[in-house]
């Protein structure tokens, strides 16, 4: 019986990194579907839903009520918004929208963003920094909700390495896997090093620059002569590369046999020559 598998991808909505990678190496042995929002208006090869939904308090599940209609995930990959997350708003004890130094997260006030931060990029604006901080957590949250109510084979969270989603997921929601690290740059010259972190389910051996190493491109705005990247999808963007070693290491773990539609057939039977030639 030959095998394909469900891939729902979270978050896909921007450069569509997933899609495209299953679209290039997978097509036929990996069914996938994309959803979110994109912010910059510049995509529409996804399904549109809001992935930081709460509106179930209000008796409005339209979230879960579109996911249940979709063929059940095998596979899981999310890359949930990193800003509140990250430490690119960098401030005394945190960044622009926690203090994490006491090894809590704790909401960072109005006053003390707008102190001795000069150089944050949120300084007036605390406004933005609160509807950042509850984005982040409400789509942190709800790929958690996702994967425990679908309950997929395999899933893959993706943020930066350092960054403390990480924290949030573990101390608040007792959600944790193994923290995989991979470097974008050690993928592709067309993007940064980017040390990210691939928390899975599953342990992945995933590829890593020599210690010191530059790559050609950077995220950011130091004095050298490399290509910067400054478009938001662009910088949210994954190399087809990674994606597709991830989801290799995945299938290879994967012992499972599912009956393949009839209209998968040619596609996976083409997918599995180019593997063994």
């Amino acid at each position: 019986m030959l095998v394909y598998m469900i891939v729902w991808s979270l978050f896909d909505s921007g450069e569509g990194a997933y899609q495209r990678t299953i679209n290039h190496y997978f097509k036929g042995a990996l069914d996938n579907y994309s959803l979110g929002i994109d912010k910059l208006h510049k995509g529409n090869n996804f399904i549109n839903v809001n992935l930081a939904d709460y509106n179930a308090i209000f008796g409005d599940d339209t979230l879960f009520d579109t996911l249940d209609k979709l063929p059940k995930p095998d596979i899981i990959l999310a890359s949930p918004p990193c800003e509140s997350w990250s430490v690119a708003s960098a401030m005394k004890g945190g960044n622009s929208c926690y203090v994490w130094n006491t090894g809590e997260l704790i909401m960072r006030t109005d006053a003390s963003m707008t102190i001795n931060n000069d150089h944050s990029p949120f300084k007036h604006i605390p406004w933005k920094v609160m509807y950042t901080r509850v984005n982040g957590e409400l789509c942190a949250y709800n790929t958690v909700r996702i994967i425990q109510r679908y309950q997929p084979k395999y899933w893959v969270i993706e943020n930066p390495y350092s960054s403390h989603i990480w924290l949030y997921l573990e101390h608040y929601h007792g959600f944790k896997g193994y923290l995989n690290q991979a470097h974008y740059g050690a993928y592709s010259d067309d993007f940064p090093k980017k040390p990210t972190g691939f928390m899975s389910n599953v342990k992945l051996v995933l590829r890593k620059m020599p210690k010191g190493a530059k790559s050609k491109f950077k995220i950011g705005c130091d004095k050298d002569d490399r290509k910067q990247i400054r478009d938001y999808n662009k910088r949210s963007d994954i190399p087809e590369l990674l994606v597709k070693d991830i989801l290799d290491q995945l299938i290879s773990k994967d012992h499972t046999c599912r009956k393949l539609p009839q209209d998968k057939t040619e596609g996976l039977l083409q997918f599995v020559t180019d593997i063994f030639e």
